[in-house]
């Protein structure tokens, strides 16, 4: 009976932390089901060749991971990946991303693209981490034209991301481990007005190595899924029943 007691306490608080999100997933991926290997063809992800016509593919490992277990994207020099999404997302939108970057090089950079439904390097809400922020330690972000160094990253660790985007305005906030370092930052290009696309990775670079993982994205701004998450799996876990 105590046994039961405690699973229907369980099953209550997890509700009210599902209904007070405001935020429906609709997009998740931590990578772990995947098979090991180009991740290029894997759950719809494309190879970006523009400006490298023998880029290969990042690919999928279990060796360096966000969280205890399971597997993560390793990216290197020339290896951007892009994923489409049907239909377009509109109105209030979210990205989580978490990035690990072993370097603070000055030839090396991770991006993090949201774009619309053709590919376009300008894009709308754009972040770049390391060298072309203007500040190779630092996470950058677009507000309009120009990119701003807006806060410190550590190489080597694990640090979450959040996009929150306001496609009405043509405008976003970023959060990194949860503070606020972009409010209000104005699309990079106001053509992509509405959610069609992520592209993640690194089109040139020396070096390069990174990792991305327990990516999430849905309507509203993301909050409430992105204090879950810090705990652990938990918020991938909670897309996962929601798909």
């Amino acid at each position: 009976m105590k046994k039961i007691f405690w699973f229907l306490c369980f099953a209550l608080a997890f509700s009210l932390v599902v209904s007070g999100a405001h935020s429906a997933i609709w997009y998740s991926q931590d990578f772990n089901s995947l098979p090991d290997g180009d991740m290029s063809g894997q759950d719809g992800w494309e190879l970006i060749t523009d400006l490298d016509a023998d880029a290969a593919s990042p690919t999928v490992q279990s060796a360096v991971v966000h969280g205890s277990s399971g597997k993560a994207l390793k990216v290197e020099a020339s290896q951007e990946i892009r994923r489409h999404f049907d239909p377009l997302h509109a109105g209030q939108q979210f990205l989580i991303i978490y990035f690990r970057k072993e370097d603070d090089s000055a030839d090396n950079t991770l991006h993090i693209y949201l774009g619309k439904d053709v590919h376009a390097w300008p894009a709308g809400p754009v972040l770049r981490i390391g060298s072309q922020s203007g500040d190779p330690t630092q996470v950058g972000a677009h507000d309009g034209g120009t990119v701003y160094p807006v806060a410190p990253f550590v190489p080597g660790q694990w640090h979450q991301v959040r996009v929150a985007v306001d496609y009405d305005a043509l405008s976003y906030n970023a959060y990194l481990d949860g503070d606020l370092i972009a409010e209000g930052f104005k699309f990079r290009d106001n053509a992509h007005d509405a959610l069609g696309w992520l592209m993640i990775g690194f089109d040139a670079g020396v070096g390069v190595l990174g990792y991305y993982d327990d990516i999430i994205m849905g309507d509203g701004d993301g909050a409430n899924v992105a204090a879950v998450d810090s705990e652990g799996k938990l918020a991938t876990t909670w897309s996962a029943l929601k798909q």
